[in-house]
């Protein structure tokens, strides 16, 4: 995978724990966060598929401890469980996603920032846009 060649890399390891600018994540933080967000967001998937009825209020806020505790075991936790990890939660998340059939992408919930939203919509904005912006996140940090 990409996060493993690029952070496998010898001259990486000093700056896996370094904060780029202050008040942002350090490559281990954002590797906690996604071991804990993918899945989450997944979970929030299967939810809103199996609802009957109404359409399920879903989400969280920034400060919800669940969130918080992933950048917690980024910051405490080491590259050589974190990263399988997290490549097991893409993975994993590739294959559920790909078994989603149509009508099963097109279920809504009601999100407690954006409003009614479909599974598709979740994946894309919260699965596979925020782990590519955490990926360029973590290839700027390393460059600089």
């Amino acid at each position: 995978m990409q996060l493993d060649s690029l952070l496998r890399q010898p001259q990486v390891a000093e700056c896996l724990r370094t904060h780029p600018i202050e008040d942002e994540w350090s490559v281990m933080q954002i590797l906690g966060h996604l071991a804990e967000s993918i899945p989450y967001w997944m979970d929030n998937c299967r939810n809103l598929i199996a609802a009957t009825g109404k359409p399920l209020h879903f989400g969280r806020m920034l400060d919800t401890p669940e969130r918080l505790a992933g950048v917690e075991l980024g910051a405490t936790g080491e590259i050589d469980e974190l990263l399988p990890r997290v490549e097991g939660e893409i993975v994993a998340a590739a294959q559920a996603i790909r078994r989603m059939s149509p009508a099963e992408l097109g279920k809504t919930g009601l999100h407690i920032r954006d409003g009614e939203i479909t599974v598709a919509q979740v994946i894309e904005r919260f699965i596979v846009t925020h782990v590519e912006g955490h990926l360029a996140q973590i290839q700027a940090a390393l460059r600089g």
